[in-house]
């Protein structure tokens, strides 16, 4: 009779957790011309084929599935052939860490040096995936914490606190080349490993060593390069404290889903964007210069009598004005006849000197006001008109479109909306409420709560995708069950014949050593 085995009905299990060598990338570089050439056939007969994807529970990062069992110790940290059928025709290969956590590396040369079998990229790469021991329950739960990624941690969040001191002790610097040195030789562990940037699975083909690679170049050109005044360069320090993101597989995951749904944005941003564009040009018809008006008191009338003379000759500016006003007329006259002909009143100078302007107890600004019937009046003794800078600190306003647009953006927002809502309807009128209403209802309640959801709705398509992925795995799971339950039916029937029979050259082979079906 036949031999069964085990590894012919479900060809998974730590028995297929095979050593990289030289002979498995010989079998590569083979797949690869193999592959090339078949690829060729098919374009010449004009044959297409579906596009091949990699298992998605094969993924670098991922804890090994199940069905793999628990992997033997000595296949922990050390090179091993790529079990995705993706890249049976791709120079890759994986390492596993203590917490059954996939590392995906390129088994071309690192830095065109260091081949997959060198033993400072080996060194390289136990140093780099090392984690703390695990018990068995959390490895199979997956947990396995990096100590290179603890440690970096604990030195951001170090580096926080030294960045946090307004005052710094005079060794502060000395710590912060230490922290340069430290996120240094992170980076030099990582191109060792996996090499520089030219294939697949390298250090900048990964987006988020490209804030590492940023920190550390920011950090030596402000620390070692004299650029003059660069205290603007030195605000990059601040993103050492985003390292945290690529050390936090978690913290990982949360902000690639957030990525992805800003992806999904796209057209919500532009109607976003053109909503507020067609508010901000009604706004810019409707209110442009408005919130300039402002109540001035009106010029006092000038008094000839008061006049202060010297030797009848020469006038020295010691006119006398109603309610001691400021002069705002020329200084000199050569004589009290040419006085009155030469007697001028610089308008703007007057309109522009802020103690014109009424103000209310406490305000920073002028009171606003409108020649609209329903606008806001003045007191008594004042005029409305349009003069000076606009409310907090001349940010305010609908004079020009960017201006507009930012005042819409304000009310889409509700940041502080209601003063912007106060100063407009007492410059313009009343009846404009209804104008914000829209801009309120349409703006702040349709177009916020819009994005809202859009985000929502990618954070449930990732969980449904997860669900589905996890879901696929369990059915493939069951099947491979099923077999195992037939293959043991086999095995039965084989004994209950060999039995009856009392044949004993039938070939019954033993368990796989280190396999269990529950992981």
């Amino acid at each position: 009779m036949a031999r069964l085995s085990l590894s012919t009905v479900v060809p998974v299990g730590p028995h297929s957790l095979r050593p990289f060598t030289q002979e498995s990338l010989a079998a590569i570089e083979q797949r690869i011309v193999e592959e090339a050439a078949r690829q060729q056939r098919n374009k010449e007969m004009e044959i297409t084929e579906p596009e091949r994807k990699p298992r998605g529970d094969l993924e670098a990062g991922k804890n090994l599935p199940l069905i793999y069992g628990d992997p033997p110790p000595e296949v922990i940290g050390i090179p091993l052939e790529d079990l995705d059928p993706y890249y049976s025709d791709k120079k890759t290969f994986i390492v596993l860490n203590k917490g059954k956590s996939i590392f995906r590396f390129s088994a071309t040369p690192a830095l065109y040096l260091l081949s997959p079998f060198n033993i400072i990229r080996r060194g390289a790469i136990k140093v780099l995936i090392h984690s703390y021991p695990a018990e068995r329950g959390e490895r199979r739960a997956g947990v396995g914490i990096s100590k290179m990624g603890m440690f970096i941690m604990i030195t951001i969040l170090t580096n926080c606190v030294f960045m946090t001191m307004s005052d710094p002790p005079s060794w502060s610097k000395n710590v912060e080349y230490t922290f340069t040195g430290i996120y240094t030789f992170e980076s030099f562990i990582k191109m060792l490993s996996r090499g520089f940037c030219i294939d697949d699975f390298t250090f900048l083909r990964d987006p988020w060593n490209w804030l590492d690679f940023s920190v550390i170049t920011m950090a030596y050109v402000t620390e070692f390069v004299d650029l003059g005044n660069i205290s603007a360069l030195r605000t990059f320090r601040v993103l050492r404290a985003l390292k945290t993101i690529t050390v936090i597989p978690g913290l990982k995951t949360i902000v690639g889903a957030l990525i992805q749904s800003v992806k999904k944005l796209s057209d919500v941003m532009i109607l976003t964007v053109f909503c507020l564009s067609v508010f901000a040009l009604v706004g810019l018809q409707l209110f442009m210069g408005n919130l300039r008006q402002k109540c001035v008191r009106w010029p006092p009338p000038f008094n000839d009598t008061n006049s202060t003379w010297y030797d009848n000759e020469m006038w020295y500016g010691n006119d006398t004005w109603d309610s001691n006003d400021t002069w705002y007329g020329n200084d000199t006259w050569d004589s009290p006849e040419s006085r009155a002909s030469n007697y001028t009143f610089d308008w703007d100078a007057y309109i522009s000197d802020e103690g014109n302007f009424y103000f209310l107890e406490g305000a920073l600004d002028a009171l606003l006001c409108g020649n609209s019937s329903d606008a806001g009046r003045c007191p008594e003794g004042y005029l409305c008109i349009k003069a000076g800078r606009n409310p907090n600190y001349g940010y305010t306003s609908y004079d020009t479109f960017s201006w507009a647009f930012l005042s819409l953006f304000r009310l889409m927002t509700q940041d502080y909306w209601e003063n912007l809502f106060q100063l407009t309807l007492r410059a313009a009128g009343k009846t404009y409420m209804l104008f914000f209403v829209v801009i309120i209802f349409l703006g702040s309640f349709y177009l916020i709560n819009l994005i809202l959801a859009v985000v929502a709705m990618a954070y449930a398509e990732q969980n449904e995708a997860n669900m589905a992925e996890d879901l696929e795995r369990e059915e493939e799971f069951q099947q491979l069950l099923e077999k195992y339950k037939k293959h043991q039916e086999e095995m039965e029937k084989v004994w209950t014949q060999r039995e009856e029979a009392e044949d004993p050259g039938i070939y019954l082979p033993a368990p796989q050593p280190g396999f269990s079906w529950a992981g």
